[in-house]
Order: structure tokens, then C-alpha cells, then sequence
């Protein structure tokens, strides 16, 4: 029986045990793929990683997670034992004392984002990231977290939700044809005017007094409700005399609302929406119109976006972002048991507690796809 440790380069993962040196190179700045870029910190490592994949659908054994440090007890067919451990927190905060001495230009264009990095004496230049694709992916997976009510009142929402990404309150205003932001959100406060697509309709069903059920559509772009009342004609309310409640669960959004139609009659509104889809949608399109320059110096992004809704001067911590990430791994604590070509994962981690199973025949092939494309 042969043994294989997964850890040749330990002092790196561990910096509680070395001082670590990080000097990238332009093949560690190029990189596009998760094995690229192992292979610029450590070729011989990036090749065990790529081996390991390939023989991880008939490995059997278990990853503990504790405090973010992942360590690997495996077997292979062959009898071979694969040990290791990555301790993801040193990792990252490695990353943030990289950007905190590393200078940059940034560009943002239709979405596509493009930077020239300088560090340790070089320049590279980074091939284009597809920023719009990236964030849609990202507003996408928020939304679907989110399992609330949220009460709407004369056409607008009134917002105090926990999310993925933290806490957002505020008013979201869906009347007269555009959607009215104010909101205050883990990345500032977001104030905006952005108007619904033509296609921006959604049926319902509704039952009426003597008519029976009658059949209608909130139509945002308008900003009326609209129905058909048979032989008395078409009704059309503004969607400002709306209020009800909206309950979001899985990316869809069920409205539950009364429309007052006159005379002490309301119109009862139900109807679902996938909501994940249209707010991802929509931040693609957003991210698409966006364009200008930024600068990276001491850790700080700092940019001037000109964007449909005016002129957006921007400062992000790259440094504190990236620490956030470590804070994050370090709640993750569990255990991934493998073995039959399946990982069942029992993990806590800051947003909720995992359990599921995964192919681990899908793993070699996300290892060689472009990081954006995962994303």
C-alpha cells in the first residue's frame, strides 16, 4: 500500500508555520482556470490536485472541516491513501495582503471588466472578466435564499430582509412603469430609477362578484393592472392602488393583493413570479451599460462609473472584502464523506447548515473550465 501526502507545499497553507512569500508571476495573474492557477503557486501540487480529481469518483474516506482547515483522510481503489489539509482562511488573508501592496488599473466596458496588475516588479495585463454574467449570477443565487413576506402598500414594498449577502431595508417602488430603488444594502445605499422591459407582464386569474373568474395582468411596464370584465368592458387600475403582500421562497415571488376598483368593490391579485430570473436579468442588462476607469492602490478600488442613472464615483476595500471571505470560511465546520462516486456534505457554515450529495465525476472537468464560466 503506497501512501500520498496532499500537502507538499504545507508552510504555504499554513501560516501559523511559515512566514509565507507570494511573489505571482504572469502565469499566476493569467490564469483563467482553478488548475492555472495552482499550477502558478505549485506545478507539482496543480498535477496532484488534476490526478486526485481523476481518481476521486472511486475514493473512499472523509474531509473534516473545522474552523475553515479542510483535511482529507482518502483511499483510492488501488489502496493508495490520499492525506492533506488547506487551511482556506490563511489562504485568503494571504490574497488581501497581496492587494494590499499591489497597484492596478481597472476598465469596465458592456460589462466586461479588464485590469494590468503590477506586483513584485511586473505588470500583466488580465483577460477580460465577464462582470455582467458574474453579478446576474450572483443577485440569482441571493434572491433564491431568500424565504420572507414583504408587505406592499399603494405600489411599493417595504424591505427588511436577511440575505446571502446581508441585510437589505428600504422601499422597492414597482409603480408607474419603472422600478423605483431605495434601498440600504451591505454595499451602500442604492438609490435608483431603472425602467420595466416591454415584456415585463404577468397573468392572473381572479374571481369577481357576477362575472365569475376574469382574466387579467399586472403590467409593469404600463404601470396598470388590466382586465377583461366581459360585456362591461376592460379594466385598468394603476398598480399604485396595490397592496397586499409579496412571499418570496426558492426565486419565486407569490403576490397576494387587492386592487380597490370602485364603489367598495376590490379586485382580488394573485399571481407568481420568478422573481431570482427577472432581478438577475435585469442587473446583467444594468452591468452591460456601465463604463469607466478605476485605479487599485493600497488595498482600495476607487472608480468613476458612468452608468444609465448618471455619473457613480465608487470606493471598495478589496483588502477587508477579501478578509470578510476568511471570516466566512472560518465558520464552516463539518464533514464530507465520500465514496461511491458520491460526497454526502454535513457542514455549518455562516448561511445555514449544508446537507447534500454530489457527483464527483463533475469535479476533474470544473477544474480545467474558466473560473467565469463556474461563476
Amino acid at each position: 500500500m503506497s501512501f500520498t501526502d496532499l500537502s507538499p507545499n504545507q508552510d504555504f497553507f499554513n501560516e501559523e508555520d511559515a512566514i509565507v512569500e507570494f511573489n505571482p508571476d504572469g502565469a499566476f495573474l493569467s490564469s483563467s482556470s482553478v488548475l492555472s492557477l495552482l499550477a502558478a503557486f505549485d506545478p507539482g501540487f496543480a498535477d496532484l490536485v488534476a490526478d486526485f480529481a481523476n481518481d476521486l469518483p472511486n475514493a473512499t474516506g472523509q474531509v473534516t472541516v473545522a474552523d475553515g482547515l479542510f483535511d482529507a483522510n482518502l483511499r483510492l481503489a488501488d489502496g493508495t491513501a490520499l492525506t492533506g489539509s488547506f487551511n482556506a482562511p490563511a489562504t485568503l488573508r494571504t490574497y488581501a495582503d497581496l492587494a494590499a501592496v499591489s497597484d492596478a488599473t481597472v476598465t469596465l466596458s458592456r460589462g466586461i471588466l479588464t485590469a494590468a496588475i503590477a506586483a513584485d516588479g511586473q505588470t500583466t495585463a488580465l483577460p477580460g472578466f465577464d462582470l455582467s454574467a458574474a453579478t446576474s449570477a450572483l443577485v440569482l443565487d441571493a434572491v433564491n435564499a431568500i424565504d420572507a413576506t414583504v408587505p406592499l402598500s399603494n405600489g411599493a414594498f417595504a424591505l427588511d430582509l436577511a440575505t446571502a449577502l446581508g441585510p437589505i431595508s428600504g422601499t422597492i417602488d414597482i409603480a408607474g412603469g419603472d422600478l423605483n430603488l431605495d434601498l440600504v444594502t451591505p454595499f451602500g445605499q442604492l438609490v435608483a430609477d431603472v425602467e420595466f422591459q416591454d415584456d415585463a407582464i404577468f397573468p392572473f386569474t381572479a374571481p369577481v362578484p357576477v362575472l365569475g373568474d376574469i382574466n387579467g395582468a399586472v403590467d409593469f411596464n404600463s404601470g396598470n393592472i388590466v382586465a377583461s370584465l366581459g360585456p362591461f368592458g376592460n379594466l385598468a387600475v394603476p398598480i399604485s392602488a396595490l397592496s397586499g403582500s409579496l412571499t418570496l421562497a426558492d426565486g419565486l415571488a407569490n403576490l397576494d393583493a387587492t386592487l380597490p376598483i370602485g364603489a367598495g368593490l376590490s379586485l382580488p391579485v394573485a399571481t407568481d413570479i420568478e422573481i431570482g430570473p427577472l432581478a438577475s436579468e435585469y442587473i446583467a442588462e444594468f452591468v452591460q451599460d456601465l463604463e469607466g476607469p478605476g485605479t487599485l492602490a493600497n488595498g482600495i478600488l476607487d472608480a468613476t462609473i458612468a452608468s444609465p442613472l448618471g455619473l457613480f464615483d465608487t470606493t471598495f476595500d478589496v483588502v477587508a472584502f477579501t478578509n470578510q471571505g476568511a471570516d466566512f470560511f472560518a465558520g464552516i465546520d463539518g464533514v464530507v464523506d465520500i465514496g461511491g462516486g458520491i460526497a454526502t456534505a454535513l457542514l455549518t457554515t455562516p448561511l445555514g447548515d449544508i446537507s447534500d450529495n454530489f457527483d464527483l465525476a463533475t469535479v476533474a472537468p470544473a477544474l480545467e473550465t474558466p473560473v467565469a464560466e463556474l461563476i
